[in-house]
């Protein structure tokens, strides 16, 4: 059976370019060992990711990350069962001050720019709707 997990976090720590970057790469070898898929936006300060993939590496990923001490007010948005994966990889998109210099990093996502559609099948989805409310409003606390 495979899940899905859409959540919502705020960073504890700065997140620089360069360390977000990291993330991306540390997050894409990690989830393909554990057969996990998904996307990781980022923005302001704020994380809203969508894990899909087996129960057991979905609930591990999701329990990694609401004990990380970089992750504030872990809040899980949706979980669902779903009958195949909507998210072929990994990927995470993130507000850069220049994006060509990190479209170039392997599983960087343009979907903060909007160029980037969903399937039709999950279009209509209550995860669809989470992500491209996060993309389409300024949530900054600080």
């Amino acid at each position: 059976m495979l899940v899905s997990i859409v959540y919502m976090s705020r960073s504890a720590v700065p997140f620089d370019d360069d360390a977000l970057a990291e993330l991306l790469r540390e997050s894409r070898l990690r989830n393909e060992a554990l057969g996990v898929s998904g996307l990781l936006v980022a923005k302001g300060g704020r994380f809203m990711q969508l894990l899909e993939g087996p129960a057991w590496s979905v609930d591990d990923r999701f329990g990694a990350i609401a004990r990380d001490p970089r992750h504030d007010g872990v809040k899980s948005l949706v979980r669902e069962d779903i009958e195949r994966r909507r998210f072929d990889g990994w990927s995470m998109a993130y507000r850069s001050l220049d994006d060509t210099d990190v479209a170039t990093e392997d599983g960087f996502s343009p979907f903060l720019s909007g160029t980037m559609d969903f399937t039709p099948e999950f279009d209509g989805t209550s995860a669809a709707w989470l992500l491209k409310w996060f993309r389409d409003r300024e949530l900054t606390d600080r």
